[in-house]
């Protein structure tokens, strides 16, 4: 067992990483009135790869990276990727953990939840909300294109990180190369 395990740093970095590239992507997007959203994507790899402490520290920094930034009340997205992870841990034992297409399947059903969660808690503060459901919905359409299309990335890059400082995600332990 090392003395330092940076598994939950490499989980972080790379949320920080997709984080600001999907931020770079709402930017271009803008002037089409798109918002994507990739919070299920931020739990997949901590809630199914790593094990319980340092997959907690990876989500919990991660939703207080993204509360600090985004207009929901404080604590509302460190309270929902929590929620996701303590369900994703609960059930992990009978789920394949390795393998591209369950994340695809686990991100985009998490996603799809913190989407109608986040929308249930914020529509109410919209002076049409009727109106604002149209656009949740396309929102949510595009979002889940796109984790459809960079899930196995962002899992394969997790996983090459691990590799590159040669440790096991799961363990902890030294790989031998």
């Amino acid at each position: 067992m090392r003395k330092y395990d940076p598994r939950w740093l490499i989980a972080f970095g790379a949320n920080l990483l997709l984080w600001w590239l999907v931020g770079l992507a709402n930017s271009y997007l803008a002037d089409s009135a798109v918002h994507l959203y990739v919070g299920g994507l931020f739990v997949v790899y901590a809630s199914l790869r790593l094990d319980r402490k340092h997959g907690l520290v990876a989500v919990v920094l991660t939703g207080l990276l993204i509360d600090a930034v985004e207009p929901v009340p404080y604590g509302t997205s460190l309270l929902l990727l929590g929620l996701v992870h303590a369900t994703l841990l609960y059930g992990r034992q009978r789920f394949p953990r390795e393998g591209a297409v369950f994340g695809a399947v686990v991100a985009l059903l998490a996603n799809l939840f913190l989407v109608i969660a986040l929308s249930f808690l914020l529509v109410g503060a919209n002076p049409r909300p009727a109106s604002a459901w149209l656009r949740i919905f396309a929102d949510l359409l595009a979002s889940q294109v796109l984790l459809l299309v960079i899930t196995p990335w962002f899992l394969a890059l997790q996983d090459r990180a691990m590799d590159l400082v040669s440790i096991h995600p799961e363990t902890g332990r030294r790989v031998m190369t």
